[in-house]
């Protein structure tokens, strides 16, 4: 096969099937093989999935036992792809034109691109920017992430440098460089996961595709084709009344990260720093609470990482 498709479903059935409906809509097939690995859903997935591998042809499909993490569902995939290139991608990406071929094109002309991605917009048409970030700094999480962000996050210079890439314009057409590409479609290739591994199961969430661009940098560039464009659904903010512990998996996450790929000076040092943001947070709120405006939502999320530290 000349590309293998991997897509993880977790109870996004329904919105898998428009995916795949549009890719077999605007796409040739032929040399195409899809795996679709449902990581363990509790609602009409499965149904949906075994009614998609009816329909179409090409369609593989793994159901987990349990629910594992996203690199390891992944990696379940491309462990069983025959395909020279392998694209990650999201249930939530809606195809509007043919782009495998000249992805696939470009990756092999261009042998210092390692990875490639169409822009992505949403469905508003517009580039989703923040998709593309800078790899995570020290200084990136106090202008960005931390009780003092405020101070500095309004500084568009300062955005491009530490957080994301504004260089890119999709309005031009042009090829662009950039320092990650997200999951939610990263096109590269068999070569590239022989060379470097297959995505590092220990991000349980968050940071697991800035890892594996982090690796795939080392070796070669990562691209955006702003010639050719792709719907992303996703986008909308986490926040919610529930899900507050997300911030503690995502800055767990990120140390991390900062403790495979940074120095060990840098690792303590963002993790003091983390540590006595999250306490400074906690004692502020404390203190609003004395006037009934705590916010609640912004309480337990560093309520939460910090349990998640001490463990």
């Amino acid at each position: 096969m000349k590309v293998s498709v991997i897509i993880v479903n977790h109870n996004t059935g329904n919105i898998l099937k428009d995916c795949l409906d549009s890719l077999y809509r605007f796409e040739n097939v032929d040399d195409i093989e899809i795996f679709i690995i449902d990581n363990f859903s509790n609602d009409d997935s499965r149904a949906v999935i075994e009614n998609l591998k009816k329909k179409y042809e090409r369609i593989n499909i793994l159901f987990t036992d349990t629910l594992v993490s996203f690199s390891a569902a992944n990696n379940l995939g491309i462990q069983k792809a025959s395909g020279e290139y392998i694209l990650i991608m999201n249930p939530d990406i809606i195809f509007t034109e043919p782009v495998l071929d000249k992805l696939c094109g470009i990756l092999k002309a261009e042998t210092s691109i390692g990875g490639i991605t169409p822009a992505l917009t949403g469905t508003d048409g517009k580039f989703q920017r923040n998709y593309f970030q800078r790899f995570p700094t020290i200084r990136q999480f106090v202008y960005f992430q931390s009780v003092f962000a405020k101070l500095f996050n309004k500084s568009a210079r300062r955005m491009n440098k530490y957080l994301e890439n504004q260089d890119i314009d999709i309005s031009t057409g042009k090829m662009y460089f950039t320092e990650q590409i997200p999951c939610a479609f990263l096109m590269t290739t068999r070569n590239m996961f022989d060379k470097i591994g297959l995505m590092d199961e220990n991000f349980i969430l968050f940071y697991e595709d800035v890892d594996l661009c982090y690796r795939i940098a080392r070796e070669k560039k990562l691209a955006v084709d702003a010639s050719i464009k792709i719907t992303h659904l996703g986008g909308s903010s986490f926040k919610s009344e529930d899900n507050w512990w997300m911030f503690g998996r995502f800055t767990v996450s990120m140390l991390y990260f900062f403790k495979k790929h940074y120095s060990s000076t840098r690792y303590m040092l963002l993790k003091a720093i983390v540590y006595v943001n999250s306490y400074i947070v906690l004692f502020l709120e404390t203190l609003k609470n004395l006037f009934s405006k705590r916010d609640v939502y912004r309480y337990k999320k560093h309520q939460h990482l910090l349990r998640l530290l001490k463990k």
